[in-house]
């Protein structure tokens, strides 16, 4: 159970960030795919910048940072993800 531990902040996240792009959505023209292209383009980010510092940071501590923020930020993108299919059903019931 501790190791999951690690898990509940990134799921907390997500769906914090989830909260945050409805709250855009229902008072903007802000939609939940480019919510959804944020957080990839970020994890993207992340890839972009271990790519760029493995190949310069010989002992790779630097580079295994970054893969775990791209973890991390994954588990807030399925998070999200799993927001938006509950929103959609919801809606297509209704």
């Amino acid at each position: 159970m501790e190791g999951l531990f690690v898990y509940i902040w990134p799921i907390l996240i997500g769906a914090a960030y989830f909260a945050i792009i409805t709250l855009l959505k229902k008072y903007t023209r802000f939609t939940y795919k480019l919510g959804f292209f944020l957080a990839l383009a970020l994890i993207i980010l992340f890839l972009a910048i271990f790519w760029v510092v493995a190949s310069q940071d010989p002992s790779g501590w630097i580079g295994l940072a970054m893969i775990i923020m791209s973890i991390f930020t994954s588990v807030i993108l399925a998070t999200y993800l799993l927001g938006w299919l509950v929103v959609s059903l919801i809606s297509k019931k209704a």
